[in-house]
């Protein structure tokens, strides 16, 4: 809406919908998100979430200030994104806003996913087979709405592909025009500082780990569980079966 058509106020905040599946790079894309807009929240039950801020706490300081910072040139605009419009990781479902969804090869988001609840979580998996396959269905049915919004909307809905957010600032560009405002900071800037040996600190992190899509490969007895598990492939949401 052009601002002489509304009466209060110098700005209208840009309202959009947000998904992603577990795993899938989400706290990155939102480090990329505050580098870019003007990000503004209401109250609600994640702010104060003692994950989330443990989370920051494996980036590195020098990294999250840089990606604060705005250039002079470029006028306030406030971006509000709902992180959980279907409840935090519910399933995309069409509503009245613009929608982002975040992908990720689904062999690093469920080895991933394996991971963190195991060894941060404390999850014990009693039978890692049958928690494959629950897991594989649950990604597969996320993705079927993600695309099927798409399809039925393709100028409503952006899909993000984590894979292309790590290999080139354009995806991030492909963000800011789809939300078409002017980025407080430029993509290029935020895809430098949001680079995964430079946003971490060195050491040990149970959360952001490698950002790597191939380390569940290294992994002998997850491969044979795997294989065991016959999840099926994923080509039309664009991914191989890996082998």
């Amino acid at each position: 809406m052009d601002k002489d058509k509304y009466f209060f106020g110098t700005r209208l905040a840009h309202r959009l919908d947000y998904y992603a599946f577990l795993r899938s790079g989400s706290h990155f894309l939102w480090n990329s998100f505050t580098g870019l807009f003007d990000l503004v929240f209401f109250e609600n039950e994640f702010v104060n979430d003692e994950e989330a801020m443990q989370r920051q706490e494996e980036l590195e300081p020098m990294a999250l200030y840089a990606l604060k910072l705005r250039s002079d040139t470029v006028p306030y605009q406030p971006v509000y994104i709902n992180a959980a419009p279907n409840g935090l990781h519910g399933q995309p479902q069409d509503g009245p806003h613009p929608t982002i969804i975040l992908i990720r090869d689904p062999y690093a988001s469920i080895y991933s996913l394996y991971l963190t609840a195991c060894e941060r979580w404390g999850l014990k998996i009693d039978d890692t087979v049958v928690w494959i396959k629950e897991n594989f269905n649950l990604y597969r049915k996320f993705y079927d709405k993600a695309f099927q919004l798409y399809e039925d909307n393709p100028e409503k809905v952006l899909i993000v592909r984590f894979e292309l957010l790590k290999a080139t600032h354009e995806e991030l560009q492909k963000i800011v025009d789809f939300i078409d405002v002017t980025p407080k900071l430029n993509s290029e800037y935020v895809y430098w500082w949001t680079r995964f040996d430079r946003i971490t600190k060195d050491g040990e992190r149970t959360f952001y780990r490698s950002g790597n899509n191939d380390f569940w490969k290294e992994d002998k007895a997850w491969r044979e569980a795997l294989e065991k598990a016959e999840v099926g492939e994923f080509s039309k949401f664009g991914y191989s079966n890996n082998e």
